[in-house]
């Protein structure tokens, strides 16, 4: 019985642990990135196109990055060596389950058949030089989305995804 309850009591915890979203690096760094470290911010509205999907979010971004960075050893300047572009975007899918057993009474079909909205938000990341050559860009994916809207799943996105950018080299 004793094992049981510990069991349970493992398999509860292991649901509420908090999930850390995998980053996938698009584009490499490549050795044009060596010896940068000075970078600007660019807004994402001007390549936005409509609404932003997550506009209180947007506004958490930029100091987010600008702490994600500087732990890299980058750092925001006047005379910037290096671009910063960030989005954010949202995937909405339907989802549909059919479940292969018939149902147990007579009220119809339609119960064997589950509908569900698949919702995926994703940050992308790219530094480019001043010439928009991409050095490193990278996206992550995470439960973000108008559903499960979190300042807290943002910002641990955020910092998963700058520390796959190389450090800053002097």
């Amino acid at each position: 019985m004793r094992v049981f309850l510990v069991l349970l009591l493992c398999l509860g915890l292991a649901t509420c642990a908090s999930h850390i979203p995998q980053a996938q690096i698009i584009t490499t760094a490549n050795d044009a990135l060596a010896g940068r470290h000075g970078f600007e911010l660019i807004d994402p509205q001007s390549s936005l196109e409509g609404e932003a999907p997550f506009p209180e979010r947007y506004r958490q971004l930029p100091q987010l990055l600008l702490h994600g960075l500087s732990a890299r050893g980058y750092h925001e300047s006047q005379q910037p060596q290096l671009r910063v572009y960030y989005w954010l975007a949202v995937r909405d899918e339907p989802l549909t389950f059919k479940v292969d057993v018939p149902p147990p009474n007579p009220l119809g079909p339609y119960q064997a058949i589950h509908r569900l909205r698949d919702e995926t938000g994703t940050l992308r990341l790219r530094l480019t030089d001043l010439d928009e050559r991409i050095l490193w860009e990278g996206v992550i994916s995470t439960g973000l989305s108008p559903a499960r809207d979190s300042a807290e799943l943002l910002e641990r996105a955020t910092r998963a995804l700058t520390e796959q950018i190389p450090l800053a080299t002097r």
